[in-house]
């Protein structure tokens, strides 16, 4: 994700102090740095209105995250909810088109793969929640003929039946 290099959170960002400690936020503000996965997780997580500029802070964390995503991170829905809360799609075309290749990509693998690292439902989820849009993930899942993406619709239709029987909705 070439397209993000160089983002940082911006200069005058302190974030709030007790989520994130002052080495934490420096991290932040400094581009191109490793950062740690638990700091990834926690910024990509956090309720989209905990910063003041929630797309600035994402493009920064953004090609780190990409990965744990790949490698089957815990509740990548809420990862989802910040990416679709900083508004990625009216991002610069270089940009918006980066996020949109990753989603198609991990979603078409994990529909490919019979034991993904993160559930098809929660990718599936995921691109939903990202994306704001259901018909592109079911579109590129109907394309997918194979009996692996097949058993993937079943248990995933099986998941979706207990929850909405029980009122809650997959979708974050």
């Amino acid at each position: 994700m070439t397209a993000f290099g160089g983002m940082t959170a911006q200069a005058n960002d302190t974030g709030c102090g007790r989520c994130f400690d002052e080495v934490e936020v420096e991290l932040l503000r400094t581009p191109d740095v490793p950062l740690p996965t638990d700091l990834l997780r926690r910024v990509a997580q956090k309720d989209p209105f905990h910063r003041a500029d929630q797309p600035a802070i994402i493009r920064r964390v953004l090609p780190q995250l990409a990965v744990v995503l790949v490698e089957g991170a815990a509740e990548p829905a809420l990862v989802a909810r910040g990416l679709a809360a900083a508004g990625w799609s009216r991002w610069p075309r270089k940009q918006a088109e980066a996020v949109a290749g990753f989603l198609e990509t991990w979603w078409t693998q994990a529909l490919r793969i019979e034991s993904p690292p993160t559930s098809v439902c929660e990718v599936f989820e995921s691109c939903v929640t990202a994306s704001s849009s259901v018909a592109p993930w079911l579109a590129r899942w109907e394309a997918e003929r194979g009996m692996i993406a097949y058993h993937h619709l079943n248990e995933s239709v099986g998941r979706w039946r207990e929850e909405w029987a029980s009122d809650n909705s997959p979708f974050c």
